[in-house]
């Protein structure tokens, strides 16, 4: 796809192939994001359905309009999405440390295991694709700034928790690293099937990527 639209004839021709370049990386990109980080969703949902099915066919409660509490059924929502936001960042939060853990096992004894780099190279992935909407839920939005954090002594920067959630949004949340994520996407869906032919265990992953991909744009 890259190659076919820096062989346009016409400048403008390419600058549209370029766009919509830009735009299905950017689907891959979002869509792999979502394919990750929806299994605590899907679970909560599905929760959330069966106490209403209940509460509406056992009880006749009215779950239109009242929560379990008895407040109106907005605030009850709200509270729902919150719930919703906090399984999202504790969950790609535990994905990352999964990842770190299965680099200390495979540089101990996993890497005699069968099909040990290839499940590391998996999750790696895995926590590479989910690392930019863990950092921006965990310290997306802090409330220290270069000016504060500047003026502090190398021990208070160490104790303070807003210093190192600043250090974290810089190293994360800037144009590089995100520009770098998002063509790590469909580099991965290309590289993907070449290497399913040194690494038969690919294969699996590969197709579960493939239904995301399809399916979640």
């Amino acid at each position: 796809m890259i190659g076919a639209s820096c062989m346009r004839h016409s400048l403008e021709a390419s600058m549209e192939a370029n766009e919509v370049v830009m735009l299905t990386i950017d689907n891959i990109w979002r869509s792999t994001q979502r394919y990750y980080i929806t299994a605590p969703l899907t679970v909560y949902s599905m929760m959330e359905g069966m106490q209403d099915y209940i509460r509406f066919h056992c009880y006749g409660q009215d779950i239109t309009y009242n929560d379990r509490n008895g407040t109106s059924s907005q605030s009850g929502r709200e509270a729902q999405g919150k719930i919703a936001v906090y399984l999202v960042k504790y969950w790609t939060l535990l994905l990352e440390i999964f990842a770190v853990v299965a680099w200390v096992y495979f540089c101990g004894t996993g890497h005699l295991d069968e099909g040990g780099l290839t499940s590391l190279i998996i999750i790696t992935v895995i926590a590479l694709d989910v690392l930019h909407p863990c950092a921006y839920l965990w310290v997306g939005e802090t409330t220290m700034t270069q000016e504060l954090a500047s003026s502090m002594s190398w021990y208070q920067a160490f104790t303070t928790l807003g210093w190192w959630e600043l250090l974290l949004h810089d190293l994360i949340l800037n144009d590089f690293v995100t520009g770098f994520l998002k063509w790590l996407g469909p580099a991965w869906m290309i590289a993907m099937p070449l290497l399913t032919l040194v690494f038969p265990y690919l294969g699996v992953n590969q197709a579960f990527m493939l239904v995301a991909t399809v399916h979640n744009r």
